[in-house]
C-alpha cells in the first residue's frame, strides 16, 4: 500500500515549498502544495495467478498548488511539480513508481477567495507491491 503521506514526503525531496498537507490545505498560507487522493481511480489490480502474483498497483493522486497572487509565478511552480513526475520514475517509499499524468499539463483552477492562483495535477502512480 502507498500512502499520502508517503507521496508527500517523496515530493518534498523534489520540490521546494514552505508548506505541504495532505487531506486538507491550510488556505491562509501564500504558498503551499496539498495531495488529495484521486475520486475515481478505477479497480484495482489483480494478476491472473491472484494476489501473489500480482507485481504491483496503483495509487491515484491529485496534487493542488496554491502559490501566491503572481499568475506566473504560480504556472511555474506547477510546472516545476509536474516535471519531477512526468516521463520520469521514482523510488517512493522503498518501492520503485512510474508516474501516468492524467492531463498534458497542470490545470489552472482560478483562485481561491484570497485570490491565490492554484493549479490541479493528477497522476495515477503504478508502483510495485
Amino acid at each position: 500500500m502507498m500512502t499520502l503521506a508517503q507521496v508527500k514526503d517523496w515530493l518534498k525531496t523534489q520540490v521546494d515549498c514552505p508548506s505541504w498537507y495532505i487531506g486538507k490545505l491550510d488556505g491562509k498560507k501564500p504558498q503551499c502544495i496539498g495531495v488529495y487522493n484521486l475520486n475515481g481511480g478505477g479497480k484495482p489490480v489483480i494478476a491472473l495467478g491472484g494476489l501473489e502474483q500480482t507485481s504491483y498497483a496503483i495509487k491515484g493522486v491529485s496534487i493542488l498548488v496554491h502559490w501566491g497572487k503572481n499568475p506566473d509565478a504560480a504556472e511555474q511552480k506547477a510546472q516545476e511539480v509536474f516535471s519531477v513526475m512526468f516521463g520520469q520514475m521514482a523510488e517512493i517509499n522503498g518501492r520503485r513508481a512510474i508516474f501516468d499524468m492524467r492531463t498534458p499539463e497542470p490545470v489552472n483552477v482560478g483562485t481561491d477567495d484570497e485570490g491565490i492562483y492554484e493549479y490541479v495535477i493528477e497522476v495515477t502512480i503504478y508502483y510495485e507491491r
